[in-house]
């Protein structure tokens, strides 16, 4: 059953409104709902001057509100990973030092990023992410006879980025001799666009000039992604928080 209010609130409520007050200072003044008051003050026309006091205040309110609820959403996200990161934690204890785990892993990285025969005949991977080039690296050094004067570098980079720092970082990374780095290269498609993302080292390029090794590499990850994949259809529920790129406050009514 609707709430009855009596003539006086209702007065009071076109008074406020009159003076220029938004639907929500009245909600929270009268502790009445918005829509209630929406439906008494619609007929009340504000002046321009009061427009832009509402238009200015809801801008502050964006301002004041969307660094918070960036801040919120952060929390929740970090929590969230958290999570997963605990439910995952299980896999550390796995033997990672049984050679045929090494190159499982080793096989499935390759046969996702690298490229394949025969459309290259030499072993080939690249990748933006350091960490995934030097962890391709470990388990092909540790699990396969690799002869390191036969690996070589190629580092593709934007145009206001210097090659040169660039090969002495990936060298360092790698382990493989600045003399075995080609010269690099720089993307004339980004020429005049700054580089943006922090951090940003280029594609490395690993090169090693073993056919035999590359399809191993390559049949490794074949076998494993034919006959390793579940039987069942299983699913899993899993609710992801939104970027927080893309957060922006709850939708305001006007004013």
């Amino acid at each position: 059953m609707s709430k009855i209010y009596t003539t006086n609130t209702k007065s009071q409520a076109l008074l406020l409104r009159n003076k220029g007050l938004s639907l929500k200072e009245i909600s929270l003044k009268l502790k009445i709902p918005k829509n209630t008051i929406q439906g008494w003050v619609r007929h009340i026309n504000l002046s321009e001057e009061q427009k832009r006091r509402l238009k200015d205040k809801e801008r502050m309110g964006g301002c004041i509100g969307r660094p918070r609820a960036i801040e919120v959403l952060k929390r929740k996200i970090e929590i969230w990973k958290a999570g997963i990161r605990e439910r995952v934690s299980y896999l550390k204890k796995l033997p990672y030092n049984n050679e045929n785990i090494g190159k499982i892993a080793c096989g499935l990285i390759y046969l996702c990023e690298g490229g394949k025969y025969p459309s290259t005949r030499q072993l080939t991977f690249g990748n933006s992410d350091p960490e995934m080039i030097r962890f391709f690296l470990g388990l092909l050094r540790k699990w396969f006879s690799v002869d390191e004067s036969k690996l070589r570098c190629r580092v593709m980079h934007r145009c206001d980025q210097n090659g040169e720092s660039l090969n002495k970082f990936w060298s360092d990374l790698t382990k493989i001799p600045i003399k075995q780095f080609y010269k690099s290269y720089a993307d004339k498609r980004t020429i005049n666009k700054p580089t943006k993302k922090q951090g940003y080292k280029g594609v490395c390029a690993v090169m090693y000039f073993d056919t035999e090794l590359q399809f191993e590499l390559q049949a490794i990850g074949e076998v494993v992604s034919k006959y390793g994949g579940a039987d069942g259809n299983r699913t899993r529920n899993t609710t992801m928080p939104l970027s927080c790129d893309t957060v922006s406050p709850q939708p305001r009514n006007k004013y």
